[in-house]
């Protein structure tokens, strides 16, 4: 059994994957950038990114919203 519902892929217009946004069971989005290296934690719900420091672009934040259950 996965540890997560949904996981989704965003690609460039190469089709290059450049975030990998993982829906996990808790309600959170875990947001992978590629290129970056790095993952942050996203609540969907609130829009809120729950990394310290970071900030996320908005159209990542569209996509985490959109992968909310319920």
């Amino acid at each position: 059994m996965h540890d997560h519902l949904i996981t989704e892929r965003l690609i460039d217009c190469f089709g290059a994957t450049t975030h990998e946004l993982v829906l996990d069971y808790d309600g959170t989005v875990s947001v992978r950038f590629v290129h970056g290296g790095h993952t942050v934690r996203i609540d969907p719900r609130t829009r809120t990114v729950l990394t310290p420091g970071v900030t996320v672009p908005d159209q990542i934040m569209d996509h985490a919203a959109a992968m909310r259950v319920g």
